[in-house]
This record gives structure tokens, sequence and C-alpha cells, in this order.
């Protein structure tokens, strides 16, 4: 007599991302009879830490979409291509919350399926003002008014450096300069005013230590740009609950703003990879996006869910006025080395905004970790 297969996951330490996946297992188990053993990592981690690092002990992992290159080429990552159905993979695409599935696309193959979707926006207290104004413009005045918070940790920074960058015409890796110092230039302009304008403490903070700070205090009206998290628009998560809104723009058209998001990745080094590819779509799939993926804190990759009546029900409208921000964002180059890349110039962002100033020297220093990175790309 054989004992049922087993498998481990690793997916990142906040209720969005652990419990959402760990309320599917009693359905994975009913379809499949196996359930995933989930571990996690922290939040920065996820955005820092190489897939290498922890491939050998996991059949399932969920990653950030801009570490498939160098999971690619260190080898760790199966392509679903080669593990799941064209139709099955052509349904996903179809169901794709934006480009979230396209963006686990390298080398004309699939690496992971989006199972969360995420893109910079912004959130409000409905008790205290209607909505956040689409226009930059408003924000800034609202923000000397001091009204106006903007988490720009290190990771968040370089977030709304991209989002900007796109947004004022040249995205990050859309010329043969890859970044483009004039464009740089005015948004590190408009990113050191916006600091000045909003609080201090801001310069620490993530998304949602952020909102936490709308939660507390009635001081504040609304929080842009950053990362959307499901959690604070539902009832009970926490003493009060949060409404969130298109990412603001220069034309009020809410695009350009920086995919995030998740997908669920199979390991080369596991020994299941077929049932850890059945298990990783049907976790993508509507039948757990559109149910208690999202119901337990999830934020679902799949339109479907996005566009459910009684998701939006049960998240004061999150997927429906959003959903226009993550349809026109901005999808990172997929290109060997982007991670380092990522890390080392969002310092020098930070940095820049500490000290409210970008001079000759930063530009030199980002340019440097360009050169690092296109040199990597062509390996």
């Amino acid at each position: 007599m054989t004992g049922k297969p087993s498998l481990t996951g690793m997916t990142w330490d906040h209720p969005r991302g652990f419990e959402s996946v760990v309320a599917c297992n009693d359905l994975v188990e009913e379809q499949f009879g196996v359930r995933v053993d989930w571990t996690a990592r922290s939040l920065l981690e996820f955005g820092d830490q190489h897939i290498r690092e922890f491939a050998l002990d996991h059949d399932l992992m969920v990653i950030d979409h801009p570490h498939v290159p160098d999971g690619v080429h260190d080898g760790v990552l199966l392509a679903m291509d080669d593990l799941l159905s064209e139709g099955d993979l052509s349904r996903l695409a179809r169901e794709s919350a934006g480009p979230s599935h396209e963006s686990y696309r390298f080398r004309d193959k699939i690496w992971a399926l989006a199972i969360d979707a995420a893109t910079q926006v912004s959130v409000y207290r409905p008790d205290l003002v209607d909505g956040v104004p689409p226009f930059w413009d408003d924000i800034l005045h609202d923000a000397r008014q001091g009204k106006v918070l903007w988490p720009h940790k290190p990771v968040d920074a370089f977030s709304t450096f991209a989002t900007l960058s796109a947004q004022m015409g040249v995205a990050i890796g859309q010329t043969a300069e890859f970044v483009e110092e004039n464009t740089t230039q005015r948004v590190l302009e408009f990113m050191i005013h916006f600091a000045e304008l909003v609080p201090d403490f801001c310069h620490t903070q993530n998304p949602f230590e952020i909102s936490e700070v709308l939660i507390s205090s009635d001081e504040y009206w609304y929080a842009a740009p950053l990362y959307g998290y499901t959690n604070y628009s539902r009832e009970g998560f926490r003493a009060k609950t949060l409404a969130y809104d298109d990412v603001p723009s220069f034309d009020g058209r809410a695009s350009g703003s920086q995919l995030g998001g998740a997908g669920i990745a199979v390991s080369a080094h596991s020994q299941n990879p077929d049932l850890a590819a059945q298990v990783a779509h049907y976790l993508a799939s509507a039948a757990s996006q559109n149910g208690p993926y999202t119901e337990l804190h999830g934020q679902p990759g799949n339109l479907r869910a996005w566009l459910s009546p009684r998701m939006n029900s049960l998240t004061h409208n999150f997927f429906r006025n959003t959903l226009r921000s993550i349809e026109r964002s901005w999808v990172r180059p997929r290109v060997v080395g982007w991670p380092d890349f990522q890390f080392q110039v969002s310092q020098v962002i930070h940095r820049s905004l500490g000290a409210r100033t970008f001079g000759p020297q930063d530009w030199a220093e980002i340019v440097h970790y360009k050169e690092q990175l296109l040199e990597r790309g062509a390996e």
C-alpha cells in the first residue's frame, strides 16, 4: 500500500499570498488526491530573493514575473508549455487580468501561471472622500494640504519611478538606451517634489504599512501610487474599510502603472512535475480563483474573478474600480539580471529622495547598473 503523493509549495508571507492558496487545499485534495504543504517567505524576499535559493526544496513556487529569466537561466524552472495542454494555456491567456498571463512568457514559453494580479493604484478612506483624483496635478494639490500619503521604501520608490517613466512617454526598456536620461531626470524631479509634500515617515513605509496609517488616522484622505491589497477593502479585516481607485496619471487614463502580482511555477527539482503542474493550473483557473482563493484574502489573476459581482461585493468593488489600471499597465522587461538591477537602482532612487536631490553621480550609477544588466542579458 502506497501513501498519497505530497507536494511542497513556497509562497509569500501575507494573507493574500498564504491563506489564499491554503484555502484551496481541500479542493486540490478532492481533485488530485494531494495536499500542498505551503511555507512562506517575506515580502522583501519575494521581491529580491533568487528562485534558485529555494527551488531545490519545493515542487510549487509562487514567484514575481521579473524573476523568470533568471530562473530559466539558472535551470530551476520547468516550462508550462511542456507540462500542460495548449488548450489549458490558451484558456488561461483569454482569462488573464490584463497582461498578467503574458508577463510570465520568456523565450516563447510560459514559465508560471498568473494566480495573483496587481499594479500600482490608489487607496482612500471612503468615509472621508468620494475617491482619488485621476490627475497628478490634483494629487499634488491635496498633498500640499497634508492629506496624501505615498509609500516609497526602495522597492516602492522604484515602482513609482517605473510607472512615471511609462506615463511620461519613455518606459524602461522602450529604447536602445534602456533607461533614458532626460525622462529619468524629469521623473526624479517630480518624485523629489512629491516626497517633499508627503510626511517624512512615507520614506520608510510600504503599501500595507501606509494602509495601516490610513486606517488609524483621520488626518489623511488617500495614498497613491501604491500596490493594492484587497484585504483592506473587505469588511472586518481592520477596524475601518478602505476603498481603491485607479492609478493617477497625467492624462487621466490610468495607463503605465507597473504590473506586479504573482505566478505559480513548477520547480525543475520536483519529483512530481506533472502533478505539480496540474495543481498549479487548478489554482490559476476560475474554479478556484472565482471561489475559495479570492474569498479568503486572495487577489486573483483570473479575469473571471475580477468581473464577478460576488467578488466585487466582497471587496467593495476593488476589482471593478482598478481593472482599467491593470489593463493599461506596463510590464517590466523580461531580461536576465533584472532583479539585481531593480534592487540596485531602487537604492539610488531611494537615496535621492531622502537627500532631495538627483545629480550626475546618481545618473552615472544608474548607467553603470544598466550596463551590467545588458551585459548579463546578452549571455
